[in-house]
């Protein structure tokens, strides 16, 4: 289970300077996931066995000047360790984006996780997060209840309007990374489906070509 944590702006930006997240220029960023990958590396050992008439450990190959070689398997290759850490939200938001945001950085989590990951060679930033982006919008699309159509409270937008909004927000962004990556997205979605397309880009780290 990966903990989800509704923190403050002071929080999340200190998180985000130590990530690499590409916030868009239209927005501030609202939400993280956090995600570690355990480095290996080669280590030199004897290989030895012991003498009982010595009463010490030699060499087994002489030639080889006794070594052998342990590796620790490198998750930058083979991406064995990946764990995600956690996820943070923004707090104060509205509910249906504080949603939208969450199944953003839960789509981050997935492609992390995805036995085909490789942390040495990440996906570029335009087609994983154009790939959250559409995620987000499918969920505001239908992955919620009906909004509430009445007006708020304070005279406000009605929560109709806001995801209304949300979703415009994330049409209409101009952000090469998350606005260009997004309508990528979303015309080869509506060629091939959510699932064909977020396989072949964790695969082969670019969109496919249709």
């Amino acid at each position: 289970e990966i903990p989800v944590l509704v923190v403050g702006h002071d929080t999340l930006n200190d998180r985000t300077k130590d990530s690499a997240h590409h916030g868009s220029k239209q927005i501030m960023t609202r939400g993280l996931c956090l995600s570690e990958h355990h480095m290996g590396r080669r280590f030199c050992l004897p290989k030895l066995k012991y003498d009982s008439h010595s009463s010490r450990f030699t060499a087994v190959d002489a030639e080889g000047k006794g070594l052998t070689f342990f590796r620790i398997p490198d998750a930058s290759k083979t991406n064995p360790n990946t764990n995600v850490t956690a996820i943070l939200c923004l707090s104060g938001m509205p509910r249906d984006l504080t949603a939208s945001i969450l199944a953003h950085e839960a789509t981050h989590a997935w492609i992390k996780m995805h036995p085909d990951f490789d942390a040495a060679k990440p996906l570029p930033p335009h087609v994983e997060e154009g790939c959250c982006q559409l995620i987000a919008h499918l969920f505001l699309t239908d992955g919620l209840d009906p909004a509430d159509k009445d007006i708020g409270p304070d005279g406000g937008p009605s929560d109709e309007k806001l995801r209304q909004y949300f979703k415009f927000a994330i049409e209409t962004d101009e952000n090469e990374v998350y606005g260009e990556g997004f309508r990528r997205a979303g015309a080869l979605f509506a060629d091939i489906g959510i699932l064909p397309l977020l396989s072949h880009v964790v695969m082969y780290r670019e969109f496919p070509l249709l």
